[in-house]
Formats: structure tokens, C-alpha cells, sequence
């Protein structure tokens, strides 16, 4: 079976993206985990689960010396629409993971090795990873197999952006990655065209990022129903199923179903 990890990052917080991605690829028919390694409780709130669940129901047990391979997977009460989305909850818990990390053995690897030992059976997998780099987003990077990288239009996020690229040359340099997890671009979030300065940043980033070889996906709009949506614990689409702001999210998804469907025929995850 094709798996694809995807790590996605972000220099700011976002509005439920990662689980509306999830979401559009259940839907599409593919198995999908998320995996919360942020310390937050975003990923909770968005999915309408338990805020504070003990830890041997977090991720954090997935980290532990005497992992046993059952992965503590939660299924949200949407989480099946065709395929099957679950979630494996971070939270609080991973500040001392992080800090543990640091006298660990073979550290960057932790999950890397975990994957290997304990195979996940999705197809996709999502790491949710904390907005500041340190030991958790080196051990995500271990196990990465693409990168898609969520900015604002701001000043501040694109130098944040450009830092988190430094970071992740010099990163794979020091885990010796081979190959390299693959970074399937840019996506500009949060945009208002209402906003001049977010109007002239949209046009120059694919200028920017083309010497690179950096794709820019089309940016996907502010809207406060993205909040609103994550109040209750529901993906955009169950609470306004024919919000414009949906469609924002498909060229990410189109690519991710060409590269889970590649060498595989077109005999699963169809539309």
C-alpha cells in the first residue's frame, strides 16, 4: 500500500485546515489519521473531542519507552463519511514529551521508528505540528514523506516561512534524509482581498518562491465561518456545506489523491 505522511506547518495558528483536508479525503474514500503533535488543543475543539483526555488516550503514549502498538486512535462522530478519518490527540501532554525528547535515544527517529515497528494501515497521514520549531518537528520531519507549508499574508509569516526553509535544508541535512520530504508548496490562508498589503503579498509570492521551485497553491480566503464551524466541533462542509471557501481547499486535495493514486490505477479514492 502507497502511504502518504504529510507534515504540515504553520508560523501562526490556523482554523481547523488540517482537519478540513482530512475531512475532503475521507470523503474521497482513503483512510486518513491525523496525528497531533502540537501542544495546543486546537485539533480537540475542531474535532469535537475530549479537550482533556488522559494520556494514555494522546499521542504522548505513542512516545513512550514501552509503546506497545496500539495507537490511540479517536473516531470524531463525522469521521466516517466514506472512508475513515481518525485522531491520534496531542495537547498539553507534548510540552514534556518535547522535553524528553532531549535525552532520548535515536530522538529525531522516535516516530519514524514507531512507523516502522507498528504500521499505520491509512493510506494518508497528517502531522499536525507545533508552530515552533524544535524536537517534535524534527521527529516529524523524520517520518515525512511530503511537506505542505500553510502562510499568512503577512510581513512577519513570510520571514517566518523563509526561517522555517532554512530550518528544513539544514534539517534534513543533520537527520541525513534520503530521499528528502518532498514540499508540495505554499498555501496563502486567512486572505482578504479586501487588504491591499495582503493583495500585493499574494501577487509576489509565487515570484518569490519560483526560484526555489516552490508551487504557490491559490490562497485560501478568511472567512469567520471557518471559526465558527470549529466552535462546534464540525468540518466547514457539515456546517455550511456550499460555503465558497470549501473549493479553496481542492487543488491541495487533487494533488494528494495523484500521488496516492499513482502507479495504482484510479480503483480507489475516486471522487
Amino acid at each position: 500500500m502507497k502511504q502518504v505522511v504529510l507534515w504540515i506547518g504553520a508560523n501562526a495558528g490556523g482554523v481547523s485546515k488540517t482537519t478540513l483536508i482530512g475531512y475532503k479525503m475521507a470523503k474521497r474514500g482513503f483512510n486518513v489519521a491525523l496525528l497531533d503533535l502540537d501542544t495546543n488543543v486546537s485539533m480537540s475543539q475542531f474535532c469535537g473531542l475530549d479537550k482533556d483526555p488522559p494520556l494514555e488516550q494522546t499521542i504522548a503514549a505513542v512516545f513512550s519507552e514501552d509503546f506497545d502498538g496500539n495507537w490511540p486512535l479517536l473516531m470524531p462522530e463525522w469521521g466516517k463519511p466514506k472512508g475513515k478519518l481518525q485522531i491520534c490527540l496531542g495537547g498539553p501532554v507534548m510540552i514534556q514529551v518535547g522535553s524528553d525528547l532531549a535525552v532520548r535515544n535515536r530522538r529525531e527517529y522516535v516516530l519514524a521508528d514507531r512507523f516502522e515497528d507498528f504500521p499505520l494501515p491509512h493510506q494518508l497521514v497528517i502531522l499536525d505540528c507545533p508552530a515552533t520549531l524544535g524536537n517534535l518537528n524534527d521527529v516529524a520531519l523524520a517520518v515525512a514523506t511530503h511537506m505542505l507549508i500553510l502562510v499568512e499574508l503577512s510581513p512577519k509569516s513570510l520571514t517566518g516561512a523563509n526561517v522555517l526553509l532554512s530550518w528544513y535544508r539544514g534539517a534534513c541535512k543533520k537527520l541525513r534524509l534520503n530521499p528528502q520530504p518532498q514540499i508540495l508548496g505554499f498555501v496563502p490562508t486567512k486572505y482578504d482581498s479586501g487588504e491591499a498589503a495582503q493583495r500585493d503579498l499574494l501577487g509576489q509570492l509565487p515570484e518569490m518562491l519560483s526560484p526555489l521551485k516552490i508551487k504557490c497553491y491559490p490562497h485560501v480566503r478568511y472567512s469567520c465561518e471557518f471559526s465558527n464551524a470549529s466552535g462546534k466541533g464540525i468540518p466547514l462542509h457539515l456546517h455550511r456545506s456550499t460555503h465558497k471557501a470549501i473549493k479553496d481547499l481542492h487543488p491541495i486535495c487533487q494533488e494528494l489523491l495523484a500521488i496516492l493514486q499513482e502507479d495504482k490505477g484510479d480503483n480507489q479514492g475516486t471522487k
